[in-house]
């Protein structure tokens, strides 16, 4: 049977009543009710089965599209659909039904093929992390084996080298060094995402924290060439940062500026507070066009873990720092 039949066999027994006390009207036996409470209960009754004529055809109305939807979706009906006149057809709410525990099926098997995924990427990612953490330092160890060598080849007093075997001691020297430090920071990376490293987020002068980072880049820059103008503001608030991890991803930026810029070229630092109230580290140069370089990529990743950002420009590198606040600030 449709639902819109059962529903309006609902109302049928307020039609038989008003049928009813019409009828005793008619035939004059209610003599002893007054006329207006009879009349108030007949105007009920017709309020009432009007009413429920109306929310009855509008909620089979919409049952019917529900399951019209159901039904183009091409949904089988479940065995066990209970027809209320015996007639083996199933009505609009058995095709709903049967579509809702699809979908709860469905929903039930993709939250259990999601957590069975999740726990074997993180199981996964583990076994990368053991890895890349035994890598650096098989290649760390090694590089130390080679570091050796080499200093005592270009400071060795029983043999004089020419020029050009200087030169590629030195080149060589250099790469190990660049190598051990890369190496050196992934592993820092491994560990902190591992969570064997814990940044220590403690209050820090923006001064104080720009010093060793200005030193270092002064340095390169006299070596490339390039002209470095810094400026650091003294009315900054501190920053909440981990000295030595933010000192690192600061120098990484600065340095791969200067290395990016040419000759006789300016590389600007200036740092101080934003109008939101974060610290800034702006590093204005020139820089090719390109993906980030792997330094820059885990100086990313250094101040993420200490709720820094880092954002890239053309010829701009900002640095955003979390600032402390005094605690009347706070409370305002």
């Amino acid at each position: 049977m449709r639902l819109g039949r059962r529903l309006v066999l609902a109302v049928a027994p307020s039609i038989l009543g008003l049928l009813a006390i019409a009828a005793l009207v008619w035939a004059g036996k209610p003599r002893a009710a007054p006329t207006a409470v009879l009349w108030i209960a007949i105007a009920a009754i017709v309020a009432t089965i009007i009413v429920a004529w109306v929310v009855a055809r509008e909620v089979a109305a919409r049952i019917e599209r529900l399951a019209a939807a159901a039904s183009q979706r091409r949904e089988t009906v479940p065995p066990n659909a209970r027809p209320i006149d015996g007639a083996p057809r199933a009505d609009e709410l058995d095709v709903i039904e049967a579509r809702t525990q699809r979908l709860a099926t469905a929903v039930a098997a993709a939250e259990d093929y999601g957590t069975r995924r999740e726990r074997a990427a993180g199981a996964r990612a583990d076994e990368y992390s053991g890895l890349i953490d035994e890598i650096t330092a098989v290649m760390s160890a090694r590089i130390e084996d080679a570091r050796l060598p080499l200093h005592i080849l270009l400071s060795s007093p029983f043999g004089a080298l020419n020029e050009n075997q200087e030169e590629m001691l030195s080149a060589a020297q250099s790469a190990i060094d660049s190598a051990d430090v890369a190496l050196r920071r992934l592993r820092k990376l491994v560990e902190l995402d591992r969570g064997a490293l814990a940044p220590v987020i403690q209050p820090i002068g923006l001064a104080e924290l720009m010093r060793p980072v200005l030193a270092i880049a002064q340095s390169r820059a006299t070596s490339a060439g390039v002209q470095l103008h810094p400026d650091i503001s003294d009315r900054a608030p501190r920053v909440l940062a981990d000295a030595t991890l933010a000192q690192e991803a600061i120098t990484t930026v600065v340095c791969a500026a200067i290395a990016s810029a040419s000759t006789a070229a300016d590389v600007a630092v200036r740092a101080g507070e934003r109008e939101d109230g974060r610290v800034t580290v702006e590093i204005t140069h020139a820089r090719s066009e390109g993906p980030a370089s792997l330094d820059v990529r885990l100086a990313r990743r250094l101040l993420a873990a200490q709720h820094a950002r880092l954002t890239e420009e053309p010829e701009r590198t900002t640095i955003d720092f979390p600032a402390e606040r005094p605690l009347r600030a706070a409370a305002r």
